[in-house]
């Protein structure tokens, strides 16, 4: 590994390299069409200055002479003008949890770093797709931000900020302790996306309101909403019992219990109900959902379920 991938955190990142390899090939589908204000690889309805062709339409005053077909002019007696496809890069914004729930999880397992190592891969797939790209980390609030950048060339940038969310820098920032309420972090205008676009949620969902409000608020700002739900295997199935104190990761409040089988069943159960409320509602106002556990290679999800969900296309 080079200096400058250690610089950019790309082993922390990526600690299988062959998927960064893998993404360089694949890219973001949009279920609608975003105008841009650049060309990029991304077809769009309108009809703009690609080099790919559309169709023809008669020539009017005022048009670019250069776009007439002369051989249609000679074969027709009557000028046409060419009309191409116009190619514009997608607006995809990168929100994370950062809460302190997202904290939980084993070393090789937590939230977080899964969830950041998410947004890298999809990122990366976006930038080498010639789109744009933002994130932002949140709890109560917008934490910290990385503005929009576009292409290849500023992988660089996402990948330096994303390591150092990795390492933890903005903790202990104003906000970043987290809540109950999901939508809190996006009631502000400011703290929406500015643009039509792709917004994906990392987050896991362990909200006790904010979620409708949330996607609403998402929708109405004309984004293309997918919500990646992670929790880690201890969440999924707690390997616990006899009396304990459970403490709470976002409130930091503690409660005596006796755990047994059916405490532990209905557990497991309640959290099943939880995440199915949540794909529900998302699927019913046609947000992707996707459910991920901690524990899985990183690869196995990004080639596998996010291809399967057709999340990523390649």
């Amino acid at each position: 590994m080079s200096g400058g991938e250690r610089e950019t955190g790309l082993e922390r990142l990526f600690p299988d390299m062959s998927v960064l390899y893998r993404l360089e090939r694949m890219s973001l589908p949009a279920k609608g069409r975003f105008r841009g204000t650049m060309q990029g690889k991304r077809r769009s309805r309108a009809l703009g200055s690609s080099l790919e062709f559309a169709d023809y339409r008669p020539y009017a005053p005022g048009d670019d002479i250069r776009r007439i077909d002369w051989n249609v002019y000679g074969r027709t007696g009557r000028a046409f003008v060419r009309q191409y496809w116009d190619e514009q890069e997608l607006s995809v914004c990168l929100y994370i949890d950062v809460s302190t729930s997202m904290r939980f999880g084993e070393e090789s397992g937590r939230k977080l770093d899964y969830a950041l190592r998410l947004a890298a891969c999809v990122g990366y797939a976006a930038l080498a797709g010639d789109d744009r790209v933002a994130v932002r980390l949140f709890a109560d609030g917008i934490v910290r931000e990385l503005p929009m950048c576009r292409g290849r060339g500023a992988a660089h940038r996402l990948f330096r900020f994303l390591d150092g969310a990795l390492r933890g820098d903005f903790e202990g920032e104003a906000g970043a302790a987290g809540g109950s309420d999901l939508y809190a972090a996006f009631r502000h205008p400011s703290a929406l996306p500015g643009r039509s676009g792709q917004t994906w949620l990392f987050t896991d969902g362990l909200h006790e309101s904010g979620l409708e409000d949330t996607i609403r608020a998402l929708l109405a700002a004309g984004q293309d909403v997918v919500y990646v739900q992670l929790l880690s295997p201890a969440e999924i199935d707690p390997q616990l019992a006899g009396e304990l104190r459970l403490i709470d990761s976002e409130t930091g409040t503690g409660k005596e219990v006796a755990i047994g089988g059916s405490v532990v069943a209905s557990y497991r159960q309640a959290v099943r109900q939880h995440c199915e409320t949540i794909r529900r509602y998302c699927e019913e106002r046609g947000v992707a959902y996707l459910f991920v556990d901690t524990g899985r290679p990183i690869a196995d999800t990004v080639l596998r379920s996010f291809r399967e969900a057709g999340l990523l296309r390649g």
